[in-house]
């Protein structure tokens, strides 16, 4: 190898380095979260000195070195912002000061769209122990007799994620509460950025709309809207959202009719399906909304991977990113608008239009 080419490969090692040490920013945000360093420095309504901040997240001082080198990772993150607060003329140095970010307000326990159950679930052993098998799953096949839709599956004796959740409540409890969270947040910005997409619907069917977080919020801002919640028999019969325009039809997606309304919604739920699953339901919604000669839409809201309002190369990178989570413990897949008209078109649908709603999320309006 001449000099040359050792300083091209050395100059690139810090990419490898930088990919292969990710798992670091995860487990740094974690230790965060349990250290509450967030709602710490809220309560505090100011900058708090280092000093301060280890007292009052129960750190020995003579660890406040470490944790000072745990705030420079977040602060570059982008979680923590980071003050000097000026001290006697005969001190040696100003002594760092710590303040929430715009970032910082996802990990505060008080707001009810954190991230925090996320975050856990995410880094949970149960979704990251079978990353260490994708390469014994990717050459599984149907003929060794393992085989299964997911690595996730193969890395649970064949269970599936529902399956899992059943037997571990602490993880089933923090998938829950970190989709209820996600949905709190969406669905306040989707009524927000998509009022035009609800004008004019007198009815509304929320498919997979679980406990109701999402046709809440959409019934309160359109009271001239009457939502329904469809979903499994099992999700429908517990605890759930209430509101004077809001009920609840229990049944299957896949094999029974889907309540006739002006619109079909489906939030985060065409994501998990392959296409073939997704295409019978789409074909249900056709008829769901032709009924009696009224012709409404579905709604999407969901990605569409590479579209014009995220296809910056961050935004790209967390799509890419969550294209393979989906892979891993589900059987679906994100979609790119040529994957996603394929199937309108298929379904018989004639038409479509895309809403960005903010982050990497988009309101797809699908006309019969």
């Amino acid at each position: 190898m001449d000099a040359a080419t050792a300083v091209e490969l050395l100059d690139a090692q810090p990419q490898v380095w930088h990919h292969f040490l990710g798992y670091i920013n995860s487990m740094t945000l974690q230790c965060a979260l349990e250290l509450e360093i967030a709602d710490v420095i809220h309560r505090h309504g100011q900058p708090l000195p280092l000093n301060q901040l280890a007292a009052a997240v129960k750190i020995p001082q003579a660890k406040a070195p470490f944790l000072s080198r745990l705030m420079r990772m977040l602060v570059h993150l982008g979680y923590f912002t980071q003050v000097k607060q000026q001290q006697k003329p005969e001190a040696e140095q100003d002594v760092p000061c710590y303040w929430l970010a715009p970032l910082s307000r996802l990990l505060l326990k008080e707001n009810p769209f954190n991230a925090r159950s996320l975050t856990f679930c995410s880094v949970h052993e149960h979704l990251v122990d079978p990353w260490r098998q994708m390469s014994a799953w990717l050459r599984t096949s149907n003929e060794d007799g393992k085989d299964t839709a997911n690595v996730f599956a193969f890395a649970h004796e064949g269970k599936k994620v529902y399956e899992v959740c059943s037997e571990d409540a602490n993880f089933s409890q923090l998938f829950s509460e970190g989709m209820a969270g996600d949905s709190w947040l969406f669905s306040r910005a989707l009524v927000s950025k998509c009022r035009d997409a609800f004008e004019g619907l007198s009815s509304l069917v929320d498919v997979g709309g679980g406990t109701g977080n999402t046709s809440k919020v959409i019934a309160e801002a359109f009271p001239n809207i009457h939502c329904t919640v469809f979903d499994l028999p099992h999700v429908v019969s517990g605890p759930k959202q209430t509101h004077p325009n809001l009920d609840y039809e229990s049944g299957n997606m896949f094999t029974d009719d889907i309540p006739h309304a002006d619109a079909v919604l489906f939030k985060w739920v065409l994501c998990d399906w392959p296409d073939e699953p997704v295409l019978k339901m789409l074909k249900q919604c056709k008829k769901a909304l032709t009924k009696n000669g009224v012709k409404g839409k579905v709604m999407i809201a969901d990605h569409v991977l590479g579209h014009e309002s995220c296809n910056d190369s961050s935004s790209m990178g967390t799509s890419l990113i969550l294209d393979l989570l989906f892979m891993s413990f589900l059987e679906g897949s994100l979609r790119t608008e040529k994957q996603w008209a394929n199937l309108f078109a298929e379904a018989g649908f004639t038409d479509y239009k895309i809403t960005p709603v903010g982050g990497l999320r988009v309101l797809i309006e699908v006309y019969p």
